[in-house]
């Protein structure tokens, strides 16, 4: 995968809208941590403007989080309060790159509704990264499901312009079943560890922690980045995962 370094380019070729060109109505329940975070209130003024935190529902916006990279600033933004949807909603999230430039902030591409995660319109974390030379993101997410816990990763690249949702399926990184049953010979743990391959970075690595039976047993599995898609190369996703997610 050729690294085209997208939130650079952006810097580049500039956006012929203006600094702060976004009405928008936000979440009251939004005022108190923006408040609270002077990089955040900075970003939220530099696409939105002057922020009026008086609106409620679904149809408000939240600002989650500033992911700061060598070339940008990227702002996230939530549609609704951060858990005050439905169980089995997801959190649908927008981004808004920033350039950082004497001393002030420029928006300079814009990803609306670029993902629908989570549940009860809420995700767990969001991290910067770096995947094969993209300023990329991951999304952790999770939730609970008749007694069946899990919680993925979903992985997100600033490339060739576009913002690609790398995932070609949801990738579980920990589940449990212990909701869902009370045979203590079916219960099944699985807890997992990744990392992208300091030698190899278009190389997906996740070690599976499995915890069933009264045994414990680690497996490898490996994904690539072959064209815009994570590929699944060396090992199998341990069939327990499936199980203990409620899946299979």
């Amino acid at each position: 995968m050729k690294p085209y370094l997208a939130l650079a380019a952006l810097l580049f070729a500039g956006c012929p809208a203006s600094a702060a060109d976004e009405p928008a109505a936000f979440c009251a329940a939004a005022e108190k941590p923006v408040g609270a975070d002077s990089r955040l209130a900075a970003e939220v003024a530099a696409v939105f403007g002057r922020a009026a935190f008086t609106a409620s529902g679904e149809d408000c916006l939240f600002p989650l989080k500033v992911l700061r990279y060598a070339s940008a600033d990227v702002l996230i933004v939530q549609n609704g309060e951060p858990g005050s949807a439905c169980h089995g909603c997801g959190a649908l999230l927008s981004a808004y790159v920033l350039q950082r430039i004497n001393g002030g902030l420029k928006t300079v591409g814009r990803y609306r509704e670029f993902a629908n995660l989570g549940t009860f319109g809420a995700v767990d974390e969001i991290s910067p990264i770096e995947i094969a030379g993209d300023d990329a993101m991951a999304i952790e997410s999770g939730g609970v499901f008749q007694g069946y816990a899990s919680t993925s990763i979903d992985f997100y690249a600033f490339h060739a312009g576009e913002l690609v949702d790398l995932n070609l399926a949801r990738l579980i990184v920990a589940a449990d079943n212990a909701g869902a049953t009370t045979d203590p010979n079916k219960a099944i743990a699985i807890t997992a560890t990744w990392f992208f391959d300091p030698t190899d970075k278009t190389a997906l690595v996740v070690d599976y922690k499995i915890d069933a039976k009264g045994s414990s047993r680690v497996e490898r599995v490996v994904w690539r980045l072959i064209g815009a898609k994570l590929t699944l190369i060396r090992g199998r996703v341990p069939p327990e995962v499936e199980q203990a997610s409620g899946g299979g």
